[in-house]
């Protein structure tokens, strides 16, 4: 645990998970001093997340940390929808980790917060945060410390803890949606015969079952079982019953163990996502900002992706040099993101929760559907994968708010991502011979060089898709804010404001 000296704090970060400690990395790197408080006095032994998509893999790599999750994670070139026994290739998507990482959530954590100890970040276990009150000058939260009640003053506080929320619920943002209807067993488990694949997915008539290695010899085993599906919400989730399960859709337990160190729990398909990311000095990310049944696996990487796009904007704000509306521009971005990710996760939960006969034949006639169209299959896959991802953007400008792929490139180190490494906005410009850059027509902000990395270069390989452009300015999240396929200047005074 990383000591708090008192000193004044830029962000308070409430909430010790991945999200969270991620957040609060991306906010030191762009230059402000964050905190984080964790309620828990040690980290929970079991994962309810384990599932990476090729984004985050991605952002990892934009940060050049991406061969700590690479050395320790499983890759496995395909995924699933609502559990369809015809599965999405990955293989063909456009990135250098074209896969599904399979890594418990118990040691991303543990790396994350081996990096946060790298960077100095302090982290504040057995920190509750009970409450809080904000004025126009910053945010005063209520935390329940080791050391007796104490009042932390930050400039802004990002909930990242939850979904029963305390900042959420303090700042008095809604929780929109709907509750539990049913509920199904997940649990880790020893095999001793256990499938040969890392993955396996049924569909039976009863239902479906899920299952996926996560090392020595235990597996991630998730059933949908229709037999017990409306059983009572509070009913306790117990081995017996789910060795129960596996053995009506598997027809074999695959010779499951009741170990010492198994852990079960039951999981529901409540569907809510916060009215607003953001209440004036409060802002929500991760499950705090949004909950839905785990298909697909998609939460993890949903608030990783939050937290990356919120971080830079925080900073900028806090820093002054946002330009209007910088901020706002989080939610603006990130709600319709949570939307399609719960949408997509009812949609799933529709043909795979549907004990009735025109529910079963639903979930049959999809899946011929996917067997027959490949298409299909490669759209679910790249809007599961996250690369498909696109924020709105004014007008009609060229490839802005798309994420901007890994390019080799000669005449600058190695490729896009790792230009992007910093965490500061990249201004790459492109062209035969890597021509000197056009000096943009505006002047720049007082400053600006602390934020902005401008690079010359040349594409190393031969690229249709980007053979045109001249010159990009990426974000710091690794999207990009403008392009262009003539000799026009960046329009950075859309992004920097003059600092104070």
């Amino acid at each position: 645990m990383e000591a708090y000296d008192g000193a004044p704090v830029d962000v308070a970060v409430v909430g010790g998970g991945p999200v969270g400690m991620w957040l609060a990395a991306e906010l030191h790197r762009a230059g402000v001093r964050p905190v984080v408080l964790e309620r828990r006095a040690e980290r929970p032994p079991y994962s309810k997340a384990l599932t990476i998509y090729p984004r985050t893999v991605e952002q990892f790599a934009m940060r050049g940390l991406v061969d700590r999750w690479l050395a320790e994670g499983t890759p496995v070139p395909s995924s699933h929808f609502a559990l369809m026994k015809n599965r999405l290739d990955f293989s063909f998507l456009p990135t250098r980790y074209p896969f599904t990482l399979f890594l418990p959530q118990r040691r991303t954590e543990e790396l994350l917060e081996e990096h946060l100890a790298e960077l100095g970040v302090p982290y504040l276990r057995r920190h509750a945060v009970t409450g809080l009150r904000q004025d126009e000058a910053g945010v005063d939260l209520d935390v329940d410390s080791p050391g007796g009640p104490m009042v932390l003053r930050a400039a802004y506080a990002v909930g990242c803890d939850g979904a029963t929320s305390v900042v959420r619920a303090a700042a008095g943002i809604d929780f929109e949606g709907t509750a539990d209807t049913w509920r199904t067993i997940l649990g880790d488990i020893e095999l001793t015969d256990p499938p040969r694949a890392p993955a396996l997915t049924l569909n039976q008539p009863g239902g479906s079952l899920y299952m996926v290695a996560i090392g020595n010899g235990r597996y991630r085993l998730a059933v949908i079982d229709h037999a017990t599906l409306h059983d009572p919400l509070d009913k306790p989730a117990t081995f017996t019953e789910l060795r129960a399960s596996a053995l009506r859709l598997a027809g074999t337990d695959f010779g499951m163990r009741d170990t010492p160190d198994a852990w079960l729990s039951m999981v529901g398909n409540a569907a809510r996502q916060a009215a607003r990311y953001r209440a004036g000095r409060v802002l929500l990310a991760g499950d705090a900002a949004h909950i839905h049944y785990p298909a697909g696996g998609q939460g993890l990487n949903l608030g990783l992706q939050d937290a990356t796009n919120l971080a830079w904007k925080l900073a900028a704000e806090i820093r002054g040099w946002a330009p209007p509306g910088l901020l706002d521009s989080y939610h603006a971005e990130r709600y319709p993101v949570g939307f399609d990710v719960i949408d997509d996760s009812l949609a799933q939960c529709g043909l795979f929760a549907n004990p009735t006969r025109e529910g079963v034949a639903l979930r049959d006639r999809f899946n011929a559907v996917l067997g027959a169209h490949p298409t299909l299959c490669q759209e679910l896959a790249v809007r599961l994968s996250g690369l498909g991802i696109r924020y709105p953007a004014s007008g009609q400008a060229l490839l802005a708010g798309q994420r901007a792929p890994d390019l080799d490139l000669h005449g600058a180190p190695g490729t896009i991502f790792g230009l992007l490494h910093p965490a500061k906005f990249v201004l790459l410009n492109l062209g035969p011979a890597a021509a000197a850059p056009r000096q943009p027509r505006q002047a720049l902000p007082a400053g600006f060089g602390d934020r902005l990395l401008t690079v010359t270069a040349e594409l190393a390989g031969d690229d249709p898709d980007w053979a045109c452009i001249r010159a990009m300015l990426i974000r710091p999240d690794g999207y990009i804010a403008w392009a262009t396929a003539t000799a026009d200047a960046p329009p950075l005074a859309s992004w920097f404001s003059p600092a104070p």
